[in-house]
């Protein structure tokens, strides 16, 4: 079954126990609660490739993810800050590569999405992201906002991929904290100076489908040049 595709629009918790150790390569799930019921499950599908997911998350991200995954799609989805920490950490901690793609992501305020309350002790999610080695999971986003980029801010990133202009300039203000970071990924329309502070560790940026002026080309090669090492371009 690891060429079946199932996309679960409404599902139960007995659904989900038929497809429990199964060989089941792509899950789609349409809502939170369909995440919710297949977490104690996942771990099951050993041929289990890639997960697409849809809807509102908060909390802890409580999935627990097979040794096989290698590829998590979040199209539309709105999630609390803790969730998408702890979501990046559960990926991180697989020690492979792991393709994450954002389509669609919206980061709830914090002050919405902290749910515990004042007595409870609050993990620091972020500083355990900040502890790991993220250099083997590219990022593809494909609809962010500033918000999201600052979560990313000081990670252990080692590939971006950032699918418009307006993406690369929310990314700009936090790029030269991704020390692990080798490669990055342009697409968009770019006009008037290149504003990327690039790491010192980038090796290698391509330009897929881009569309710029001459000056934000040639200031994008100046700031390649003033690295000091091999780059490709």
């Amino acid at each position: 079954m690891s060429n079946t595709k199932i996309l679960v629009e409404n599902g139960s918790a007995e659904l989900f126990e038929t497809l429990r150790e199964t060989n089941v390569g792509i899950l789609k799930l349409r809502t939170a609660d369909c995440a919710s019921l297949s977490s104690v499950i996942l771990y099951t599908l050993k041929k289990l490739t890639k997960l697409i997911l849809w809807g509102t998350y908060s909390g802890r991200c409580s999935l627990n993810l097979p040794e096989t995954f290698q590829f998590i799609s979040l199209q539309e989805v709105e999630c609390s800050y803790d969730w998408l920490c702890s979501l990046l950490i559960a990926l991180s901690s697989l020690e492979h590569y792991v393709k994450c793609e954002m389509y669609n992501v919206v980061l709830q305020p914090r002050e919405y999405s902290c749910e515990y309350d004042s007595q409870t002790h609050v993990f620091d999610f972020r500083s355990e992201m900040l502890a790991l080695d993220m250099s083997h999971m590219p990022i593809f986003v494909k609809s962010g906002s500033v918000e999201m980029f600052e979560l990313l801010r000081d990670t252990n990133i080692g590939i971006l991929a950032l699918r418009n202009a307006d993406f690369t300039s929310s990314a700009s203000k936090i790029l030269y904290t991704l020390k692990k970071l080798t490669k990055l990924y342009l697409w968009g329309i770019y006009s008037e100076r290149c504003t990327l502070q690039l790491p010192e560790t980038l090796q290698f940026i391509p330009l897929l489908k881009v569309e710029c002026s001459s000056e934000w080309l040639c200031s994008l090669l100046i700031a390649l040049f003033s690295l000091d090492h091999s780059v490709k371009c």
